[in-house]
């Protein structure tokens, strides 16, 4: 599996940050009330970045143990376990994070400036949660990548691969 790539997600965040904006613009030239978030949205978005790191960590513990054994090489119990199906679910988990909270993000994003350029909207009612939930799920975005990452694989040993091991 590729990694994410990152361009590709700013380029995600940008598309839909300029579709929330349109989509406000679209409404209330039409005369129609505009959807705003409200606080559970943000709240909701750190809990499921929460649930990544979570399950991330344990990841990254078991990637660096296996770096230092492979460094300096033991007989010694290891002190952290995991196995492949909970680590390749945590991975797409960290990928469908990074998509979420991309295209989540710049909806939210194009939506808080729509409302502070315009000047619609109440601040407290409806620009501040639009933003945190915009500021979430850049986070969990971010949050998505790293995760991802933390389960990369390292290469292969070129002298193993030539030997036929």
């Amino acid at each position: 599996m590729k990694p994410l790539s990152v361009p590709v997600l700013l380029l995600i965040g940008v598309l839909a940050a300029g579709l929330g904006a349109v989509m406000n613009d679209a409404m209330a030239s039409r005369g129609m009330t505009l959807p705003v978030t409200g606080w559970l949205t943000a709240l909701v978005l750190l809990v499921l970045a929460g649930v990544l790191l979570a399950q991330g960590l344990p990841l990254r513990r078991w990637m660096l143990e296996n770096e230092e054994r492979r460094e300096h090489p033991t007989m010694a119990p290891r002190r952290h376990q995991l196995d492949l199906p909970t680590a390749y679910r945590t991975v797409l988990l960290a990928r469908a994070s990074a998509y979420t909270g991309t295209i989540v993000g710049g909806f939210f994003t194009g939506d808080a400036l729509y409302l502070v350029l315009t000047g619609t909207g109440d601040l407290v009612a409806a620009v501040l949660p639009t933003a945190a939930a915009a500021v979430a799920g850049i986070i969990l975005a971010v949050l998505g990548v790293l995760v991802e990452s933390w389960g990369k694989l390292p290469p292969e040993d070129p002298q193993g691969a030539q030997a036929g091991l």
